[in-house]
């Protein structure tokens, strides 16, 4: 017998009801320091071939990623350590208005099930952030206070609509140490700006790639 969340995700996918909040990588904003995206063709129609062949470089970082606790920990688990039904799971969108941090009032009518994920939506999507090449170090990021209230709730992944969960230039990462310490996995460069708040199924499966500490995902959300 189907779990009445896991009909309400197959009747939702059966409807086609999906929300795409995936960066497009070609004009996502560069962290200060990652490597650029690039993509060589290596055969094309237009040199006579028969088929067209490209080659594609990109940071583990880029654009729409997961982060796991391998990118801060020594002994911290990989991607590879995962199973792939984690990368599916309930998510709430919860709208953050008018602030520079995710803040502990912002989730103080917030219920989740334990291991399910939370979505901040910030002035970052309003502004459409994802979506303009030129890195803005003036991002709404997570509070210290917020990121350990996640992890009082039992969530099993937090995003945020840019680059970083923590503040620019603070290289501590104290919000990232927080959540991966605690195994709450870390969405980053999601875009928000056409997804009410509410109640989803989040669907982020990453790159199939052994021993990765972060890795890009197409992030969808069913409702």
């Amino acid at each position: 017998m189907y779990h009445p969340s896991e009909l309400a995700l197959i009747e939702a996918l059966a409807k086609k009801e999906l929300l795409d909040i995936s960066a497009p990588i070609l004009t996502a904003p560069l962290y200060p320091g990652d490597r650029t995206f690039t993509q060589q063709w290596m055969a094309g129609f237009e040199e006579g071939s028969d088929f067209r062949l490209s080659a594609i470089t990109l940071g583990s970082h880029a654009g729409t990623h997961l982060d796991f606790p391998s990118h801060i920990f020594r002994d911290g688990r990989a991607l590879d350590g995962y199973p792939l039904e984690r990368f599916i799971t309930p998510a709430q969108v919860i709208s953050v208005q008018d602030a520079d941090a995710v803040l502990p009032q912002d989730l103080q009518d917030v219920w989740i099930e334990r291991g399910e994920a939370i979505l901040f939506k910030t002035r970052n999507s309003s502004q459409r952030l994802m979506r303009k090449p030129i890195f803005s170090p003036d991002y709404v990021h997570v509070s210290i206070a917020a990121a350990k209230i996640c992890t009082t709730k039992g969530a099993g992944l937090v995003g945020i609509d840019y680059l970083s969960v923590d503040r620019y230039e603070d290289e501590s990462l104290p919000v990232h140490n927080i959540l991966l310490k605690n195994d709450v996995l870390v969405l980053e460069g999601i875009d928000l700006g056409a997804v009410p708040p509410g109640r989803y199924w989040l669907i982020s499966l990453p790159l199939r790639i052994d021993n990765a500490e972060a890795t890009p995902v197409r992030a969808v959300l069913v409702r």
